[in-house]
């Protein structure tokens, strides 16, 4: 990428929702987020951990040294499934050429890139973070964070893929957001064009684990969204999370989350 075409473009950027943003933090452990509408552009780095974020259609991994610059009022979605949690970075921001605020800027939404050296954007992450706690630095701070966007968009980028295969996206788009519909994975590879073997080989390339244990923990996210947020019985949850066996389900949910389905509840309930 050329750098210049982006100074060009704008040659400062004002901080948004300070003073929460700029933000570092690790997620949890099968961590969700969601964001649509929001009037500011967003500067988005992953540090560590591993998932899948998409947007714009396009499902794209989640990789230490992953980076996004969000356009305003688009659609994310991002999720952690298993492994290492997430580490990330973000910055609300909006663009400014000379003293003009810009709602659009030639080339972003920036989607999807891997940086070639995760040790540098540590670095200059670093150096924000620290800047950001002397609230009376808020002119140096948008500096700092206005160089670590160009140098995003300037530096090499490593050949890690862009975007996962959109039969895979569809998968896990499946998976994540209609577990229970997915009754056999050897029809869903069929609906997508693919073999079994194919797919399952595919998937793991990409996903890094199998289909059929990414389903499992995409159930037990949907299990333990609705242990929190219903009324619903553990059977009634497992029946509509495709389970015939309530034990099989129960020793499912405890593997992942330490504790049973109705001891979870009852944690939850006592901590709300």
């Amino acid at each position: 990428m050329n750098t210049n075409r982006y100074q060009e473009s704008f040659d400062r950027v004002a901080l948004v929702d300070r003073p929460w943003f700029p933000y570092l933090c690790t997620e949890v452990k099968h961590w969700q987020w969601e964001t649509k509408g929001d009037p500011h552009f967003n500067l988005w780095v992953a540090l560590a951990g591993a998932g899948y974020l998409t947007c714009d259609g396009q499902t794209y991994p989640i990789i230490p040294g992953s980076f996004f610059i969000f356009s305003p009022k688009q659609e994310i979605s991002a999720a952690h499934y298993s492994g290492q949690r997430i580490t990330r970075f973000s910055a609300h921001f909006l663009p400014v050429k000379g003293e003009r605020t810009l709602d659009q800027v030639d080339g972003l939404p920036c989607l999807g890139e891997v940086a070639n050296s995760v040790d540098r954007l540590r670095q200059q992450i670093d150096l924000i973070m620290r800047i950001a706690v002397r609230r009376e630095e808020d002119a140096m701070l948008e500096d700092t964070i206005y160089r670590l966007i160009q140098n995003c968009l300037g530096q090499p980028l490593s050949s890690a893929p862009v975007s996962i295969d959109p039969r895979v996206a569809r998968a896990i788009e499946c998976f994540r957001d209609a577990p229970a519909s997915v009754h056999s994975i050897d029809s869903l590879a069929r609906s997508l064009g693919l073999s079994r073997s194919h797919f399952d080989r595919r998937f793991a390339q990409q996903v890094g684990q199998a289909p059929n244990q990414f389903l499992i923990n995409c159930k037990m996210i949907h299990a333990r969204r609705l242990i929190e947020s219903t009324q619903l019985r553990i059977g009634e949850i497992a029946h509509s999370l495709g389970y015939r066996d309530i034990y099989f389900f129960s020793r499912q949910f405890k593997d992942h989350f330490g504790s049973s389905p109705r001891h979870y509840r009852s944690a939850t309930s006592l901590n709300p």
